[in-house]
């Protein structure tokens, strides 16, 4: 018995310990800058698969052990770890989460902030959310210092030229590589709407912008020489979002908003205008009154239409979408869902495109990790004629009577080819437009699959397998019954169907080992080798067929005759190796190195591969100790670097001689000779150097960050001459350089940062460029198109024209100088001159966000100047008579000649023209391309936290933003936005816009 109650005795003694070490822990999660509650946060207990979250208001409640800690996580804020005291009450504040700010991704990797010894221009994705644009570059525009971005068209989803830090080529592309998620992609325009006469169309338009992260824009060698060969124009590196630790937030977003066609300062003249005009140009060319009543009545006007007008429409533009995000600390996800269906101002042109992405990655244990990235997008689009086309609207309304109405006196709407019908087109767009389709979708599949095993702390070996399939798919109908569609020799034969399909696939696979090591406290380095497979492949067919019994049946099996059948196949291989090793002494001085070394199929035999490299390096000035006492400086930084890239960015087969196989006679199959090909071809090189200055003033409420560069292309690819005898005329080689030279600013200030809650924010970009080519083949001239020239000594794509003098106040003919300094009125005897160039000298963005307490108000302004615009829509609408009694721009009926002595601004109108006065070739019609625009102004109201946590809601925000709202310019044309070429003919114009939308947080 008295052992019996020493053994109960003993488990009782033992047992009581155990219980005290178990106790509940009740607190609070709180957000350090204010003090309010954190809904939902995590609150886990370290080392166990244990954990809780907090309500509305932040509190919790949990079971911990003796001697065990909590962390604490939060979407937005850094984790942090605590150990309860023995009160049982905890109170626990977060800050933001910085962490990913300290990092630049840059396509291969994240480079550390501190450390950066590179350009590189940052967008953050908040910058890019919720705008009303389909293209992720249009959104980017007037954000990056250094960076210009045009579109050729206003349709949505038309393609937009893109340059970073100038033209670097002639013949080349120019244009910027483009690298989502780590995976090289094709951005461009794959339907080759050129060749079918629409507006283009581009594949990045696929990409959602509200599922992306930051835009970084690489600029200098230290950050491009990453991509070798492919990176001499620069290199944007997309980062779609990912998963964080913590509850899993949802995010409910809806968009509704509508747009007009933005002409500027161009307009037509009304009926009643033109009519005046008219008959006043048969005044002053001898028409006797009778004769003007009878081809110019007042009665006219009863049948009067405003065709342009009647071309465009207030279209309307709705985005929604649904996302999640969330995770554990070993799993992380992010996957969403969007719709965008945006009109084009354009009668019948429109945009939709569905979207679906899953990022998933998990910390397998701690040493094996994987991740999944899928990007699935498809858009579907109506696109608009080519401006230059009679059946589009843009041009159709210049090309039919004012005095023309649309329908006939039975109420039926005019085809246009009745022979009472009056229009130069031949065609009535508001009959067609709605027949014809013209059909383009594009699929994009964007997925990897990367898997890393950590072998030592110092070395991590990753595989990466990325694929990019596209298919794009053109479907062009032309009704029987219309301008576009008729065969009037064979009315049988009248009715088109078109059909093209192109499927493209890039495979890249990447191999590296990269580490970090820590020699000492002083000495870091870290490195990356890389081993890179890139294949490329494409194939396409496609087929027309005319003949058709009715409008109604729309697929080629029903055509009579058919028209034509294509194929192509064409593919390209890269296979390259990457070293990079940075080094950190005493986190002050950073010096980088990389060596690339590529080889592609696309070069000459002789020259398959080529090595390329970078070296920079940065001084944190600030560190030193000779800045301790100083006041002026918070944050001074020096940045320099050097290195070579190249482009490679040109045909597959440029280098190779080929035979054209698609060569027959009567009937039977045969070949010829195509191309002449160069075994020496290899990559145009680009030298480029980079000194840039890093500053913050005033605890950083003032910063400044400002690079000046040179970059030099040399080896330009371009075509020379040689013997005949080769059954040639041209052979590509590499000879000619050009440069561009250049500085960039970025400056941001705090201007309020009021305990109160009131923020007002200021960020100015403003960056300039010089362009000009230093050596060409022989030192000849070339020929970049019938208005510009390419010469030693000039920018690329310099406008080359006749000068004009005027006109001639005794007999109203235009006039143009000569080489003598004489003039003429015929302009074949003029000389032609360097009068400009396309290329923006300035470009700049200015942005100010105020905030205070839930509401946000935030204003941009976008400009360039030094540009010059061939305004190529006036040589038609304002071109004295060419095209008399048709539309007429306003500008046509001001200040022009009448009568012998009159000092006028414009020759004497002529039905039928007056000496080729409108020749595109001319400087009439070039103009000052400069403009400041007010590009974005946006406010929002974010419901107060106590409603959010009544409603059980962690975020409501209310929004409404215009775009595109006032244009400051000198330009007569419909907007000065051009793209790189600033050739202005009838081009689809950009929408002044207005939209409302909510984002749900829950």
């Amino acid at each position: 018995m008295k052992h019996t109650l020493l053994l109960w005795l003993f488990v009782a003694i033992s047992v009581l310990p155990a219980l005290a070490q178990t106790r509940t822990i009740k607190g609070k999660i709180t957000d350090a800058k204010d003090g309010a509650g954190v809904p939902y946060a995590t609150v886990r207990i370290q080392g166990a698969n244990k954990g809780t979250t907090t309500d509305q208001n932040g509190n919790f409640s949990i079971e911990i052990d003796a001697n065990q800690s909590l962390v604490v996580s939060s979407i937005g804020f850094a984790a942090k770890t605590v150990k309860p005291g023995n009160s049982g009450t905890l109170t626990v504040s977060l800050v933001a989460d910085n962490t990913l700010s300290e990092y630049i991704a840059t396509g291969y990797g994240n480079t550390n902030r501190q450390k950066k010894v590179s350009s590189v221009a940052e967008v953050g994705g908040e910058k890019l959310a919720n705008t009303p644009f389909v293209d992720i570059n249009q959104a980017m525009q007037g954000r990056a210092a250094g960076v210009f971005v045009g579109g050729a068209s206003g349709q949505p989803g038309a393609v937009q030229n893109v340059r970073i830090r100038g033209v670097g080529s002639i013949s080349a592309g120019a244009a910027p590589l483009y690298v989502i998620d780590g995976v090289i992609v094709d951005g461009r325009d794959i339907n080759g709407t050129s060749g079918l006469a629409l507006q283009s169309n581009d594949l990045l338009a696929n990409l959602n912008a509200n599922d992306v992260e930051s835009v970084n824009v690489l600029k200098d060698a230290a950050a491009t020489a990453l991509y070798g060969s492919r990176g001499a124009n620069g290199v944007i590196v997309i980062t779609t979002k990912k998963g964080k630790a913590g509850v899993t937030t949802f995010n409910a977003r809806a968009q509704y908003g509508s747009a007009k066609a933005s002409f500027g300062k161009s307009d037509m003249l009304s009926p009643a205008e033109t009519l005046a005009y008219s008959r006043d140009v048969l005044s002053i060319n001898g028409a006797t009154p009778a004769e003007i009543d009878e081809e110019f009545p007042t009665s006219l006007l009863q049948t009067a239409f405003d065709w342009r007008e009647a071309g465009f429409r207030r279209a309307t533009t709705q985005d929604y979408g649904i996302a999640a995000s969330g995770g554990t600390d070993k799993t992380k996800f992010y996957v969403s869902g969007g719709y965008q269906n945006q009109e084009g101002t354009v009668i019948n042109s429109w945009f939709k495109k569905y979207t679906v992405i899953s990022n998933v990655s998990q910390q397998v244990n701690d040493r094996l990790d994987i991740a999944m990235n899928l990007n699935l997008s498809q858009s579907n689009a109506n696109n608009a004629m080519g401006g230059n086309y009679y059946s589009s609207p843009l041009l159709g309304a210049y090309f039919v009577s004012p005095f023309q109405s649309p329908y006939k006196p039975d109420g039926s709407l005019y085809t246009g080819l009745e022979p009472e019908y009056n229009a130069a087109s031949g065609d009535n767009f508001l009959y067609s437009v709605y027949l014809n389709d013209k059909r383009l979708t594009n699929f994009r599949g964007l997925g990897s699959l990367t898997v890393g095993y950590r072998l030592f702390d110092w070395l991590k070996v990753q595989e990466k397998v990325n694929m990019d399939l596209v298919y794009g798919e053109a479907g062009l109908f032309y009704d029987p019954t219309t301008g576009d569609g008729i065969n009037t020799t064979d009315p049988s034969k009248s009715g088109e169907v078109y059909n093209a399909n192109v499927k493209n696939t890039t495979l890249t696979n990447q191999l590296s080992l990269s580490g970090a090591v820590n020699i000492s406290k002083d000495h870091q380095l870290d490195y990356l080798v890389l081993t890179e497979y890139n294949r490329f492949k494409s194939r396409s067919i496609s087929a027309d067929g005319i003949g058709l019994v009715s409008g109604k049946l729309k697929v080629l099996d029903v055509t009579a005759v058919p028209q034509g059948v294509g194929g192509n196949g064409t593919e390209y291989t890269f296979l390259s190796y990457l070293g990079q090793l940075n080094y950190t002494f005493k986190n002050r001085y950073n010096v980088s190195g990389s060596v690339r070394t590529d080889g592609s199929s696309r070069f000459g035999a002789n020259n398959r591969f080529g090595t390329f490299y970078s070296f920079g390096a940065s001084w944190k000035v600030i560190e030193e100790s000779f800045m301790k006492s100083q006041k002026v400086f918070s944050d001074l930084r020096l940045r320099g670097s050097y290195g070579v890239t190249g482009n490679a960015d040109f045909d597959n087969f440029v280098a190779t001689a080929l035979y054209d196989y698609g060569t027959a006679y009567n009937g039977e199959p045969g070949n010829a000779p195509s191309t002449i090909g160069n075994r020496n071809l290899t990559w145009e090189r680009n030298k480029s150097f980079n000194i840039g200055l890093d500053l913050g003033f005033f605890k950083n409420r003032l910063t400044a960050v400002i690079d000046v560069y040179r970059r030099q292309t040399d080896g330009l690819l371009m075509n020379t001459p040689v013997s005949s005898t080769s059954g040639f005329l041209t052979q590509p080689v590499n000879v000619g350089s050009l440069e561009n030279k250049g500085i960039e600013a970025l400056i941001t200030s705090k201007n309020i940062d009021a305990p109160s809650g009131l923020t007002w924010t200021t960020e100015l970009n403003v960056s300039t460029n010089k362009n000009k080519i230093l050596s060409l083949y022989g030192g000849q001239d070339v020929s970049a198109s019938t208005t510009q020239l390419h010469r030693e000594g000039e920018a690329v794509q310099s406008w080359y024209l006749n000068e004009w003098a005027g006109v001639d106040k005794d007999n109203g003919d235009p006039l143009w100088y000569m080489a003598d300094g004489k003039t003429t009125n015929n302009i074949n005897l003029a000389q032609r001159k360097i009068v400009g160039n396309s290329q923006p000298k300035f470009i700049g963005g200015l942005t100010n966000t105020v905030s205070y307490k839930g509401i946000s108000f935030s204003i941009f302004f976008y400009g360039v100047t030094g540009n010059k615009i061939l305004n190529r829509t006036r040589g038609l609408g304002d071109a004295d008579g060419a095209y008399f009694g048709y539309g007429y721009d306003k500008l046509a009926a001001q200040n022009y000649w009448r009568k012998p002595g009159d000092v006028a601004e414009r020759p004497k109108p002529i039905p039928g023209g007056n000496h080729s006065s409108n020749s595109s070739q001319s400087t009439r019609y070039l103009e000052n391309g400069s403009f400041l625009r007010l590009k974005n102004i946006s406010l929002s109201y974010s419901l107060p936290k106590r409603w959010m946590r009544a409603a059980k809601l962690s975020d409501v925000k209310f929004y409404a933003q215009a775009a595109n709202i006032a244009t400051w310019t000198e330009y007569t044309g419909w907007d000065p936005e051009q793209d790189i070429s600033a050739f202005e003919f009838f081009r689809y114009p950009p929408a002044k816009s207005i939209t409302f939308g909510v984002n749900v947080n829950f």
